[in-house]
Order: C-alpha cells, then sequence, then structure tokens
C-alpha cells in the first residue's frame, strides 16, 4: 500500500527530524549536516509524490520506484525514533531524583559501553549518512519519470462535485417558504417585457442555492405558468456547446449527437421558439461575459417571459449575468438551522438521556449561522458520536473549517478506495490483516492505528478521538458494515464485506499479509503488517525479513502455546504492535524489552503470571492489554518508566492484589479499568488526582484509605473532575476493622464522581449512610445503578430524582426498610420515569416501597426481580411491566401481583406455605407464554385458573411435592413444553390432554413416588421428545407407549427399577434416538443382539447406554441430506417458550452469517450441529465464533474440539452478552450438564424412503432449547441476548 502510507509516512519522518527533540536533547551533535541533507531530500520527493501515486496504476516502474521510497522511509523512520527514544530515556533517568547518583555513576558505565552518547553520535551519524544516501538515489530516479511537482494543485485531491438535478424531497427542506414565494412571485412577474430574463441567486456555498432552485422549478404555480422548464448543472466547466446539447437532451429527452455549433445552436432555437420556459443554471461559476452572452444569445427566440434562474456563489457572476438584480440568500433560522441538525443527529429518534446532548446541539446549530449544509453536514457526524466531549469538542471548534472539511464528503458513501484520503487508505488497507467473517475490534483496531502512525492528530484532540473518527468516516463510506453497539450506543465492533476485503488485500499488495505457518516463520518481501495462524501448539521462530515488520498479529490463539521464542522477539526488532493473545502462554522472555519501538502489546486471556521487568524499558509504549489474565499476580516494578502509557486494561486479572508504585507518574494514561487501592502512599488513591481515564473504573480495596484525613485523601482523586469516566465502581473488601468503618463515611464523601456518569455500583460498604452526592442526587445522567452489601444504611438515596435511570439492582441492604423515604418529586408521575429493571434481592427487613404509605408509580418498568424480601407485602403500580421474578417472598405480595396484567414472564419460587394460588393470578394475565413454578412445598392446586393460559408455551413445575395431579392442563392448546420435577406425590394427569395438539417436550424428574406414567400421555400423539430422569418407583412402561407415533427421542435415566421395556416400543418407527442410563435390569434387557429386549429396539438408528453408542446406524450422505432439508423446512416453525428469545432477522439470507447482530460483550456461548453421522451436537465457549466455526470444519487449524465426522458443522443457536470469560465458562458448563451429554439429530432407519419433516432431526435442538430454558431457570440471563438460527449455505 505504498501510495496509501508514503505521503502521511513522509510527513511523518520530516516531522521528526524538525522535532525540538533533536535540538532540545545534544545526542545528535555533530549530525546536523545529515538532517539538513536528510529534510532536504524529503521536501523534494514530496513535491513529486503526488504525481507519481496518481501514475502509478498505469506505469509499473513508478509503481515500483514508489515500493522502493517507502523500504528507505521505512528505515528512516526506524531511525529517527530510535534517537528519540534514547533521548527519551536519558531524560527520564536524568529527571529521577531518586537515583541521581546512581546516574552519575553511570556515567563513567556509559562511556565504555553502547549508552555513551560520544559513541551514539558517532553511530547516529553514520547511519544518517547512509539513509541520506540511500533516500537521495530513489530520489534522484525521479527525473526518468519526469514527474512533475503538484504542490500547489490541491484542487485534484478532492472528488468533483456531484451534478444536481431538479428531484427534490420537500419534506426535508426546512425554512425557505418565504425565500420561495418570492423568488416564484418574481419569475410569474409580468413587469419585465424581454424576450428572456435573468435572475440570479447569490450566496455562499452550503447556503441552499441549489435546493431553493428545486423548490421553485417544482412549485406547482410554475409548471402551470411555464410551458418548458429546463434544469442544467453548469459547475466550473462553462463549455457553451456542451450547455446548449445538455438543454436539448433536456427537452427533447434523448441524446444529442449534433457535433458542430452552429447546428446545435439552431436546434436549440427550433425547440425553444415561441415557448415561454424556464431554464435553471445550477452553480454557475463563469464571469465571462462573453461566453455567458454566446449562451444568453441561443435562447432568445423564446416567448416573452421566458426566464433563467441562475444559483452562483459569485457576486461577479450574478452582476454579469443578472437582468433582475441578484437574490440574496440568507441563512437559514438558528431553529431551522437547530432542526435539520437535528433530523440528521438523531435519525433514529432523540435519546431519552438526550437533553444535554440537545442543549450542545442547539449551540452547534448556532455556530452554524445559518448554513443548512453544515446543519446536515454536522448532524450526520454527530449520528455516530454519542460521548458528550466529542460534541462539546466540535461546539467549540471553527465550525467553518470543520464544515469545510466535510463538505463533499457526505457522498463519500458511494466513493470508492480512490477517492478517500491517504491517511483512511492506510488505515482500510490495514484492515486486510483481520479474516473474512472476522468482527473487528473498534477499540482495538483504532489502537493498532494509533500504533502504526496512521493517525494525525491535530492540537486539541487526542489520537483515540481522531481515531474514532477515522472509523467512523469508513463506516458511513460503507467500507465497514453490520457494526454492533453496546447498551450506551457505542460502537463495539463491524465486519468488512468478503468484495471489500478482497479489495483490501488488493490495495495492500506485499505490505499486509496473512500467512499460516508451522514452524519457521516465512516473511515475504517488502511485508511490513503481518497476521498469523499458527498450524502447530507453538509459535514459530522469526524469519530474515521480520525485522522489517511493525505488525505481528497472532489470529489463532492456541491453549497449549506455553511461550514466545527469545529468537522471534529478537528478529522483530522494528515491531510496534504485537498480538499474542488467546494463548496458554505463561511467560514472555526478557528480550521484549528490545522492542524499542513497540506501542501496542495485548496478551489478553492468556495464563502469564508474571511480566519481565524489561517490558519497562519500552517507553514508546501506549497500549498494554492484560484483560482476562486470571492467573496474572503481578505487575513489573518500574511501570513508572512507560511514560507514554495511554492503555493499561487489567480487566478481570482475579489475582492482581496490588499495582506497583507510581502509577499515577503515567500522565497520558486514559484507560485503567481496576485500580487497587493500596496501603503505601506510593500506591494510594490519590494517585488517581492527574489521570484522565475513560471509559470505566473499578476501585477496589478502598478499606485501605482508612488515615485521619481520608477524606481529603480520597478527594485527591479527583472523580468528580474526571468528566470522561462512563462507569465507576466502588468496592470494599475487608470491612471487618473498626477504623474502616469509622471513616468510611467520609472516604466516599470524597469520591463523588462527575455528574457526566453513566454507571455506578456500590459494594460491601459499611457506612449507616450514602454520600451527600448520592443522597441529594447531582447524578443526573446515571443510568445504570447497583448497592451491593451496602448492609448498614438505612435509607436508599432518592432514586426518584435520577431521571435518566433505567436499571437499578439493590442487594443485600439487610437495615433498609423502605425503598423510597420521599415521594416529592414523583408526584404526576415524574419519577422513575425512565426505569425499565429493578431489581431487589436478599433486602429480609424491607418492609415497604414508601414511608408514608403513598403509591409509588414505576410508569416504563419492563423486569421486576425480588427475591429473599419475606417482609415486604405490597407492589408499586407497574402499568407496563412484563417479567417477573417473585421468590422467597411473602404472601401478601404474591397476591398483589393479581392487580397486574400485563404478564408474559412469571417465576414463582420459594413460597413454602402456598397451598393454592391465589385467585386471579393467572387469570388476570391471559397472555402469559412462561409460568415456573418452583420450590413451593406445599402446592396443590392452581385455582382452577390454568387452563385460562390458552397463549402459554412453556410450563415447569419443581419440587411441589404435594401437588397430586394437574386437572387443569386442557385449555393450554398453545403449550409446547412440559417440565415436571420433583414433585413425589404426583400420580395422575388429565384425560383433556388430548387438547394439547402443540405439546411436543414432555420431562418427569425425581418424581419418587410415580409408579406409572399418566395414562393421559397416551393421547399426545404430536409428543416429539419424553425425558424420565430418577423415577425410582417406575417399574414399567404402558403398552400405549406405541401410541406416540411422533416420538423421535426417548431418556430413561436412573429408575433403577424399571424392568422391561413394552413390545409396543416396536411401533415407534420415528423414534430415532435412545437413551438408557442407570438403569441396570433395561441394562442387560438391551444388550445388543442378546439382550431380551434387543428386538424391541433394534429399528432405532442410534441408541446410547450408559455412556458408549451401542448402535448408530447411518449414510452419511443421505443423512446430510435430510439434515439440510429438515433445518430449512422446519426449524422456522419453531416457537421459543421463553420472551426472551430473540428470533433471527427476517432479512437474513441463507448466505449470510449464522451470527446475529450483537449489542453485547465479546464472549459468546455457540451451539453446533454436525451434519454428517454420526449427528451430534457441540457446545462451545469462544471470543471469535467465525474463525472457531471454521476450524472446527477444518478450514483453519486450531484447538476446536468437535469431531472431524460431523463435518461441515453449522450454527444452531448462539448467545451473547457474558460479562466476562467465567461468566460464559459457567453458562456453557450448565447448558452440558442440562442436556445430559445428548447427542444430535438422527436419521430415518430406511435410507431409501423420503424423510418428512418430522423425522427426528429436529428434536435434538429442541431438546437442547429446553435444556437452555432449564440452565435460564437456574442463571440470571436477562442480560443475554439468545439467537436460535440456521445456515444452510
Amino acid at each position: 500500500m505504498a501510495e496509501a502510507v508514503l505521503s502521511a509516512l513522509l510527513q511523518v519522518i520530516f516531522e521528526k527530524s524538525t522535532s525540538e527533540t533533536f535540538e532540545t536533547y545534544a545526542l545528535l551533535r555533530g549530525t546536523e549536516k545529515e538532517m539538513r541533507k536528510l529534510q532536504g531530500v524529503l521536501s523534494t520527493i514530496q513535491a513529486v509524490l503526488e504525481d507519481a501515486e496518481d501514475r502509478q496504476a498505469m506505469d509499473k516502474a513508478v509503481k515500483n520506484w514508489l515500493i522502493k521510497l517507502k523500504d528507505v522511509a521505512y528505515d528512516a523512520d526506524d531511525l529517527l525514533e530510535e534517537y528519540m527514544t534514547e533521548a527519551s530515556r536519558r531524560r527520564l533517568e536524568s529527571h529521577d531524583y531518586k537515583k541521581l547518583s546512581r546516574f552519575i555513576l553511570n556515567e563513567v558505565r556509559y562511556f565504555f559501553s553502547q549508552s555513551n552518547p560520544i559513541l551514539f553520535r558517532y553511530q547516529m551519524r553514520n547511519k544518517l549518512e547512509n539513509i541520506a544516501e540511500r533516500l537521495d538515489a530513489v530520489a534522484d530516479e525521479r527525473f526518468k519519470f519526469h514527474l512533475g511537482d503538484r504542490l500547489a494543485d490541491s484542487r485534484s485531491q478532492f472528488p468533483q462535485r456531484l451534478q444536481s438535478d431538479s428531484y427534490l424531497l420537500e419534506s426535508e427542506v426546512l425554512g425557505r417558504e418565504a425565500d420561495q414565494e418570492k423568488i416564484v412571485t418574481l419569475l410569474l412577474s409580468s413587469a419585465d417585457q424581454r424576450d428572456v430574463s435573468v435572475l440570479p441567486v447569490v450566496g455562499m456555498g452550503g447556503l441552499g442555492k441549489t435546493t431553493l432552485a428545486k423548490l421553485v422549478y417544482n412549485d406547482e404555480r410554475v409548471q402551470e405558468h411555464f410551458e418548458c422548464r429546463i434544469w442544467v448543472c453548469v459547475s466550473e466547466d462553462f463549455d457553451v456547446k456542451r450547455l446548449m446539447k445538455a438543454i436539448i437532451e433536456s427537452m427533447t429527452g434523448n441524446r444529442c449527437d449534433l457535433q458542430e455549433t452552429e447546428s446545435i445552436h439552431r436546434r436549440v432555437q427550433e425547440l425553444i421558439r415561441r415557448l415561454r420556459f424556464l431554464l435553471v443554471l445550477d452553480d454557475v461559476w463563469n464571469d465571462d461575459q462573453e461566453k455567458w452572452d454566446r449562451l444568453k444569445n441561443s435562447v432568445r427566440h423564446g416567448s416573452v417571459g421566458s426566464k433563467i434562474l441562475v444559483t452562483t456563489r459569485s457576486e461577479k457572476v450574478a452582476l454579469v449575468t443578472g437582468t433582475f438584480a441578484p437574490y440574496h440568500l440568507e441563512g437559514l433560522s438558528d431553529e431551522d438551522c437547530w432542526l435539520l441538525f437535528e433530523h440528521r443527529a438523531f435519525k433514529s429518534g432523540r435519546p431519552e438521556e438526550s437533553s444535554s446532548f440537545i442543549a450542545i446541539g442547539k449551540e452547534i446549530a448556532k455556530k452554524c449561522r445559518g448554513v443548512p449544509l453544515a446543519a446536515k453536514s454536522l448532524g450526520s457526524l454527530m449520528y455516530l458520536r454519542r460521548k458528550r466531549s466529542e460534541w462539546l469538542f466540535v461546539k467549540d471548534s471553527e465550525i467553518w473549517r470543520l464544515v469545510e472539511e466535510e463538505n463533499g464528503i457526505l457522498p463519500v458513501l458511494r466513493l470508492s478506495y480512490d477517492s478517500l484520503p491517504s491517511h483512511l487508505k492506510q488505515c482500510f488497507a490495514y484492515c486486510s490483516l483481520f479474516p473474512k467473517n472476522c468482527r473487528i475490534n473498534k477499540d482495538k483496531l483504532i489502537l493498532l492505528w494509533i500504533a502504526e502512525g496512521f493517525i494525525q492528530v491535530p492540537p486539541g484532540k487526542s489520537p483515540e478521538e481522531v481515531g474514532n473518527e477515522y472509523f467512523n468516516e469508513l463506516l458511513w463510506s460503507s467500507f465497514f458494515q453490520n457494526a454492533t453497539t453496546d447498551h450506551d450506543k457505542n460502537i463495539m465492533d463491524c465486519e468488512m464485506h468478503h468484495l471489500l476485503h478482497d479489495l483490501a488485500k488488493a490495495v495492500a499488495g506485499s505490505s499486509c499479509v496473512t500467512v499460516e505457518v508451522s514452524k519457521r516463520l516465512s516473511v515475504p518481501t517488502g511485508t511490513r503488517y503481518l497476521s498469523v495462524f499458527c498450524a502447530d501448539n507453538k509459535i514459530p521462530r522469526g524469519s530474515r525479513n521480520a525485522c522489517k515488520l511493525r505488525s505481528f498479529l497472532l489470529l489463532s490463539g492456541h491453549w497449549k502455546t506455553a511461550e514466545v521464542s527469545r529468537k522471534l522477539i529478537l528478529s522483530l526488532k522494528s515491531l510496534r504492535s504485537l498480538d499474542i493473545s488467546n494463548t496458554g502462554i505463561k511467560k514472555i522472555s526478557k528480550s521484549i524489552g528490545l522492542m524499542i519501538h513497540l506501542r501496542y502489546l495485548d496478551l489478553s486471556s492468556t495464563l502469564i503470571k508474571r511480566l519481565p521487568n524489561t517490558v519497562c524499558s519500552l517507553f514508546n509504549l501506549q497500549s498494554l492489554i492484560l484483560k482476562h489474565c486470571t492467573r496474572l499476580e503481578k505487575l513489573p516494578k518500574d511501570m513508572r518508566k512507560l511514560i507514554n502509557l495511554r492503555h493499561l486494561n487489567l480487566s478481570d486479572c482475579r489475582l492482581l492484589n496490588k499495582l506497583p508504585n507510581g502509577i499515577g507518574d503515567l500522565r497520558s494514561l486514559q484507560t485503567l479499568p481496576v485500580f487497587i487501592v493500596g496501603k503505601e502512599a506510593s500506591c494510594s488513591i490519590a494517585e488517581l488526582q492527574n489521570l484522565d481515564l475513560h471509559g470505566e473504573l473499578e476501585i477496589r480495596n478502598l478499606e485501605n484509605v482508612s488515615n485521619s484525613r481520608c477524606s481529603k485523601s480520597a478527594k485527591r482523586a479527583n472523580l468528580k473532575e474526571k468528566w470522561n469516566l462512563q462507569s465507576l465502581k466502588l468496592w470494599w473488601e475487608h470491612v471487618d476493622e473498626v477504623h474502616v468503618k469509622e471513616n468510611v463515611e467520609h472516604v466516599i464523601e470524597g469520591l463523588q464522581p462527575s455528574f457526566e456518569l453513566k454507571k455506578l455500583e456500590i459494594k460491601n460498604y459499611v457506612g449507616s449512610k450514602f454520600p451527600g452526592w448520592l443522597m441529594n442526587p447531582c447524578l443526573t445522567n446515571l443510568v445504570e445503578l447497583s448497592l451491593i452489601k451496602c448492609q448498614r444504611c438505612v435509607q436508599l438515596p432518592l432514586l426518584q430524582k435520577l431521571p435518566a435511570l433505567e436499571v437499578l439492582t439493590i442487594n443485600e441492604m439487610e437495615a433498609t426498610m423502605y425503598f423510597c423515604n420521599d415521594l416529592q418529586g414523583n408526584a404526576g408521575g415524574n419519577g422513575f420515569v425512565s426505569l425499565k429493571t429493578l431489581s431487589i434481592e436478599n433486602m429480609s427487613n424491607l418492609l415497604g416501597w414508601t414511608t408514608n404509605g403513598g403509591q409509588l408509580i414505576l410508569p416504563s418498568l419492563k423486569q421486576l426481580v425480588i427475591d429473599g424480601c419475606p417482609n415486604l407485602g405490597s407492589l408499586p403500580e407497574l402499568p407496563s411491566v412484563a417479567s417477573m421474578k417473585l421468590d422467597d417472598c411473602s404472601m401478601d405480595l404474591l397476591r398483589m401481583v393479581t392487580r397486574i396484567t400485563t404478564l408474559s414472564d412469571l417465576i414463582i419460587s420459594g413460597f413454602s406455605e402456598l397451598v393454592q394460588l391465589p385467585q386471579g393470578l393467572l387469570k388476570s394475565n391471559p397472555s402469559l407464554l412462561s409460568l415456573e413454578i418452583r420450590d413451593c412445598l406445599e402446592l396443590r392446586s392452581f385455582s382452577g385458573e390454568l387452563q385460562t393460559l390458552g397463549p402459554l408455551q412453556c410450563l415447569t413445575i419443581s419440587n411441589c411435592p404435594e401437588l397430586e395431579s394437574f386437572s387443569e392442563l386442557s385449555g393450554l392448546s398453545s403449550l409446547e413444553s412440559l417440565w415436571i420435577d420433583r414433585c413425589d406425590s404426583l400420580v395422575s394427569m388429565p384425560g383433556g390432554m388430548t387438547r394439547l395438539n402443540s405439546l411436543r417436550h414432555v420431562s418427569f424428574s425425581d418424581c419418587e413416588n410415580l409408579a406409572a406414567l399418566p395414562e393421559a400421555i397416551k393421547y399426545l400423539t404430536c409428543l416429539q421428545t419424553l425425558n424420565i430422569f430418577s423415577c425410582p418407583a417406575l417399574e414399567t412402561l404402558p403398552e400405549w407407549l406405541g401410541n406416540l407415533v411422533a416420538l423421535r427421542e426417548m431418556e430413561l435415566c436412573y429408575c433403577e427399577n424399571l424392568l422391561r421395556l413394552p413390545q409396543s416400543m416396536q411401533r415407534l418407527t420415528a423414534l430415532q434416538f435412545l437413551l438408557i442410563r442407570g438403569c441396570p435390569c433395561l441394562e442387560m434387557r438391551c444388550k445388543k443382539d442378546t439382550g431380551a429386549d434387543w428386538h424391541k429396539i433394534r429399528h432405532i438408528p442410534f441408541i446410547k447406554i450408559n455412556g458408549p453408542y451401542i448402535q448408530a446406524l447411518s449414510d452419511s450422505k443421505t443423512l446430510q441430506i435430510q439434515m439440510m432439508r429438515l433445518l430449512t423446512a422446519t426449524f422456522r416453525s419453531v416457537k421459543h417458550p421463553n420472551p426472551d428469545f430473540i428470533k433471527p432477522s427476517s432479512s437474513l439470507s441463507s448466505g449470510s452469517s449464522p451470527i446475529a447482530k450483537s449489542k453485547t460483550k465479546s464472549w459468546c456461548v455457540y451451539l453446533i450441529l454436525s451434519t454428517n453421522a454420526p449427528i451430534k451436537t457441540y457446545v462451545g465457549v469462544t471470543t471469535d465464533f467465525s474463525r472457531r466455526l471454521k476450524q472446527h470444519n477444518g478450514e483453519l487449524k486450531g484447538g476446536a474440539k468437535a469431531s472431524r465426522a460431523g463435518r461441515p458443522w453449522i450454527c444452531a443457536c448462539i448467545i451473547r452478552g457474558f460479562n466476562d470469560q467465567s461468566e460464559a465458562c459457567e453458562f456453557e458448563s450448565k447448558w452440558k450438564r442440562f442436556s445430559r451429554k445428548l447427542p444430535c439429530k438422527r436419521k430415518n432407519s430406511d435410507l431409501t424412503k423420503e424423510v418428512d419433516e418430522d423425522d427426528g432431526s429436529l428434536t435434538l435442538l429442541q431438546h437442547r432449547q429446553t435444556a437452555l430454558n432449564r440452565v435460564k431457570g437456574s442463571l440470571d440471563c436477562s442480560h443475554l441476548e439468545i439467537d436460535w438460527q440456521l445456515n444452510t449455505s
């Protein structure tokens, strides 16, 4: 990508060579001549570079010259940076007063070492001289190509203005009604009796002259008045011949092939003769009177009253052309500008938390000073910018300069790579390092761009802000697609279309390469940026060309990879970016300290315990990513030396209990998600004082802020001034000491955050009251609040005064008696206006919602969880609640649910004294889709209301030992899944079950007294899955079992007294899979070929007894065809019994990615399905599903465990939104356990028969789905996105 990199790279080199660093420090004394020569050659090359870049596509020799130039330029950049790094090292050590004496002693040692300034200057002079000579030699070759100086011609770098037309969507035009009326009046006026009159409309660029002309042109009065209307876009090329041909084509609708000017002129006159016409000449730049007269004379033969409407930016053009006085177009009002800005900036509607954004936006609109294009451009610019700092920057910037930069960029969505500026070209080409189908993390990509020097940072901005702008520009230009956002609507990641990925690879050429290697790394000549797939368990050794690399990204992490070879590290001496994340690396070579250019180091999700202290020699390091390093115990002690470090990500480093001294010295640090307060002054909370942190911050071990001046010490953290902090967690760990309890209220008072904060969590706080800044809320932008284990706080904050609060969690606050202590502000429904999710757990002393007995209203609440609140006897008014969970609460609270009518999901648990459901509980919620009743030890009846739940899809009854029968199921016409667990008294089910035509899955587990299957089951002829677990009283299965002709799967587990299988098993011809486990009698009788019951089951294709398959009939080709046809034909009809399920988009084509859009974090759990026999499912966890699926299918080498026999595997379900790896792994483990290691779909035993849509294949997926429901019952899954979908391509 020479053409993309060179201009930016040469500019960077020139800036480095003229840096004040070279003047401030004397290390380059004696090299001034070589430096001036280098600067001169750079200036010479820059003058002809644009011409060379334009010609390289057609001239291979020029292209080779650019490649050669690029190679020398990279070496020059490395050399200058080597000097600047040495200068930084010496400056740091000389300013370290603690080591001043050692520094003086080291001067003697320096004299005899490579660090000797005299020796260093000598070596630098030689290297500079060599680089200057090489660069000069390359520069001299430019004469062979006759390259010209193009610096003065800046116009060519901008895309040409798109030609205008007369089409207009009037609904998007604001504030021009008066102007339209005035111009229409002038055009319709008969006062001017000339054959043709000219009305010029004058105004500055972007003022809306063309839009106004369109309004006039399409005005009904104008259409009726003029017999002919003609629209011509003129722009800068005022070619009279071209314009006359355009007039002909507009009037005739046909192409004009006339060539002679005279013929064209005569044809124009013929067409307009005796017609009253309106000719619009849009965007006229020509002020040549002669050219204008020639055009005007060609249209002089129309009828009296004909008009020409000219739009122009030039007053001179208006004077030359006009017969009317120029109409000077004025700007729009501030209000109209704001409406235009708002239309673009809030395309999806105003965000609910947008009050501060609206205020800033109106200020920006005022800055536009009535220019509608500026308002539109800035509105579009701000559409993807969700941070207040970004809006404030635009508000405080020179808006006209910004508008000029953005003007002409709005249509870039349709422009090709060639229209991109060079800085975006190299950023786009760099993306070719990521494989197809890979979701590219936005933050990571920006940090890589910064590390590679692609970001050009203007004064007043940070590299991250500019990088974010670059990303958004590429996204808006459609180079990226399918961007996903988090809950705060911040973009997290994106994809590249395959064709665009191919384009990126083509333009990158050999500069950016992706390779698959085994033992030794092979780097193509000319490659500077490399991504690697490792075929073996070891990261490869270096190679001859590795020394030129600037990026090394390991794309396929092996958990068996334990180390990075020292040879590889030594060979990567020019590296800027090193990513070896998601591997089993346990240690890093000390040689890493020799990578003096390194700016980005990603070791996340590795097994590393400690980093070598030589890491602290990487003075240029900007990003150190250590997230999910769950075994990391300690950081290097000299971290304070990393003076350029901007990002230190320590998320989920659980074993890390101390930070090194001097973190506060890292003044450039922006990302520090975890800060651990130490007892020493050098790692106290005051270290945060001068850090401008962004994003999230979790402060641990706050008990260490406990001295007599703790309040002042806490204030020194300066959290109140950290405007860019979005999420804050305040955690105390060991709070039993008396001095902690005495000082904790002063500590938290001093930890007041900025009012810009969005998320706040306070945990293990042992004060008796919350801080004043929370009791009298100033956090007006707070969206999410969690108060956990604040056990001494009697009074909650005035939560109703938090206007943006959407998610509230209160847990283990034992001293709190009332939820709301002051209803002021809630009157008239003004309080809690945004609250959508409320969770109150383990609050044994909570008595009510308000202290004064008033009625609390939660108008927007959708989800309510109340768990472990036995003394709470009422509910607030909940007009919108859809999901509710009540666990271990009072009967009075349960009765209050009868007043609610909007529920779709209800969980009732832990009501040990509940004998029957309260009257009206179910009847008042007829739209319930999912009902779970658990741990109600005395429950005997559903109060006769269960049958009223016609839409109910999933019913789970667990640990209700007194429930004897289900006499109310007959009305559940939509029921699909029925789970009965630990209902020891269950002896019967109603005969009315014959009407349960939708029931597909039935499960009995741990029903100790179930001696026989309820006879009502025999009527369930559509039943597909029957599971019986741990029913010790069950001795036989009935003969009517053969009536279940649709049964596909059957599980018999731990029924130790089950003696035999019924003879009717032979009639279950649809049965595809049988599992027997922990049933000793059946195990003996079902032995293959010899068992007494073998003849009853031998027709079943897949049989598994106590682990191994004893039968697995298959015809892989036939089975695969059946599988694919079944999936496409039937899976769309599967209904999910829980409203939390997210259905696949209807727009998802068969060729689209199997991954649904995610709006949450990177860890996901997935379910894949084999398409070859023996059919299986596989559940796994990963951060990159696309890549993992390729590994399963053998397209990429890697550590995926799914068997080769199942290939090709396809995606059945993907679950996103896990907060970290441990949560995802726990979910995966439970899903596997609840699924009880089931194999996947089976085929019809008769391979010659056509398999219909009920062949049993779908059942295994449905079983996985119902197992998933059990997982959801045992874990909090409210934040997860569960997407069932299949890709049949």
